[in-house]
């Protein structure tokens, strides 16, 4: 095995002695190019996380307005509702004052009925006979004459 390592050794060093100046100088090559990569990636992560930071405050702004929004239209549905019941109860107030004039109305006519019938039905009792004053009025013509 020794002979075996020996040899790829060999060539190891063959290589290094060959190319070495080479790799070092591609291998400092690579290592600027991550750097420079690394340098990249680190300002690209950066500005995409500024850039998500910006639409998240955005975002946060309009939901919390959104929000708002919200809790306005419940009070003012609150408040509608609670002004449609007491129009409501207010209507159904009205309603029962209506039919309670109503009534009092209708007895009120009733009333106004019967006095009527009471007053022409005395009217008529009262009522003079022409005849009889024709003949009233004939005698005090001849009185006068």
């Amino acid at each position: 095995m020794n002979d075996l390592e020996n040899p790829q050794q060999d060539l190891s060093r063959i290589k290094e002695i060959l190319f070495g100046d080479e790799l070092q100088g591609l291998d400092k090559r690579l290592a600027g190019l991550r750097n420079e990569l690394m340098a990249i990636v680190e300002n690209q992560a950066k500005t995409i996380e500024e850039e998500i930071a910006v639409r998240q405050k955005e975002l946060t702004g309009k939901i919390e307005a959104l929000q708002a929004q919200i809790a306005q239209g419940e009070k003012k549905a609150v408040g509608l509702g609670t002004s449609l019941q007491e129009t409501t109860e207010q209507i159904e107030e009205l309603k029962k004052e209506l039919k309670r004039c109503g009534e009092e109305n209708q007895e009120s006519l009733k009333a106004l009925k019967e006095e009527w019938k009471q007053a022409v039905q005395e009217m008529d009792k009262a009522k003079v006979n022409k005849t009889e004053i024709a003949e009233l009025f004939g005698m005090m013509i001849q009185k006068l004459k």
